[in-house]
């Protein structure tokens, strides 16, 4: 077995945060799948990459602009094309999985994270386009994506909660799914069994900004980013505890076949390059959980991870080491919450971005 195959051992899902036409068309994305990868993630900077670097996409940027579409319908109609190709390709783990696993996340507009209507209608929009079952519409954790969320739930529609950094965060991302697929399970719309959602709890950003704030040498350092994370998985082992008598809002839930809304650890390319290049994957790593990789630390964690069970040891020094960071001067709600403001406008910067290639594209192409 491989490391990717052994973390499945253990319960945890390794998604590829990386998509490309290219990797569809020359199979790469079905080698990783057999490699045991089970989902794939997307966003603004990962398309951006992909359409700068090859010109497999010129030939439908000449198709999706011939009617005079403006540039973010024609991105939309590439991504929808890609993502579309990419859970066909995860179609087989998905059914294999019955339904738990092999998801891909396409992204509503950043520009949008902070309209709660605008991010439902897109959400609907995306959803209907791609019409496939193991699609996860990634929308943004912010106060106005959580209604949002447990909106687009109670209607069936998968979501992959995105930009979390706070535990306060989580739990309101847990909470609008359980209300949504409460919902959805009290209007009669379907099996609760069919709704997936999962919410991207992001890492080693948090270690950057809390490194930055403290100083060299510090006990702290390359700790908090991973402690922050275990206290919301203990979290979410409360929320949704599928235990008869747990008192938790789940169980009802979890009675007629519901998912749990798995924690997904996002952020996870080591930026330090002090630290080991796996410490986000071998540190994350437990029950019901998915971590989702780049290419470059896919490929070491297959060379030299160390898959186990970590996420559910040291709960306690977790919670010590985050009071150790309030001791030592340095408010964690006030990173988490300039870290949610930084993400929401990189991911929207990324999206202008991305919009600028494709302009520039379709001049050069003289569409």
């Amino acid at each position: 077995m491989n490391n990717i195959q052994k973390a499945l051992e253990y319960g945890q899902s390794i998604w590829l945060d990386s998509i490309s036409r290219e990797m569809l068309r020359s199979g790469e994305l079905q080698k990783f799948v057999d490699l045991g990868v089970t989902g794939v993630t997307s966003n603004p900077s990962i398309f951006d990459k992909a359409i700068a670097e090859s010109d497999i996409y010129d030939e439908s940027l000449r198709e999706y602009a011939s009617d005079g579409a403006d540039r973010q319908t024609v991105f939309e109609r590439l991504a929808v094309d890609d993502i579309r190709d990419a859970a066909d390709v995860l179609r087989p783990v998905y059914d294999e999985a019955d339904r738990c696993d092999g998801y891909v996340s396409i992204e509503v507009s950043p520009t949008l994270a902070n309209d709660t209507e605008g991010t439902t209608v897109e959400a609907r929009r995306l959803w209907q386009a791609i019409d496939r079952p193991n699609v996860l519409i990634k929308v943004p954790g912010t106060p106005a994506g959580v209604p949002a969320i447990k909106t687009l739930i109670s209607e069936g529609i998968n979501v992959n909660v995105t930009l979390l950094f706070s535990l306060d965060a989580y739990i309101a991302a847990a909470n609008a799914y359980i209300e949504g697929l409460s919902d959805f399970a009290r209007n009669a719309r379907g099996l609760p069994s069919t709704v997936a959602s999962v919410a991207s709890f992001f890492v080693s950003r948090v270690d950057s900004s809390v490194d930055a704030a403290l100083p060299a040498g510090h006990a702290l350092r390359g700790k908090i980013g991973i402690a922050n994370a275990k206290l919301a998985y203990a979290k979410f082992n409360e929320l949704f505890d599928r235990k008869l008598g747990g008192g938790g809002l789940f169980f009802p839930l979890h009675t007629t076949g519901a998912q749990v809304q798995r924690p997904l650890w996002a952020s996870t390319g080591v930026k330090n390059p002090d630290y080991s290049d796996t410490m986000y994957v071998d540190g994350l790593m437990g029950p019901d959980t998915v971590d989702t990789v780049p290419e470059a630390t896919m490929s070491a964690f297959i060379d030299h991870g160390n898959p186990g069970i970590d996420l559910t040891v040291g709960l306690d020094d977790a919670r010590s080491q985050v009071d150790a960071l309030a001791e030592a001067g340095v408010s964690l709600d006030s990173i988490t919450d300039d870290l949610l403001a930084a993400g929401v406008k990189a991911f929207a910067d990324s999206y202008e971005s991305l919009l600028g290639r494709i302009e520039s594209k379709l001049q050069s192409l003289n569409v």
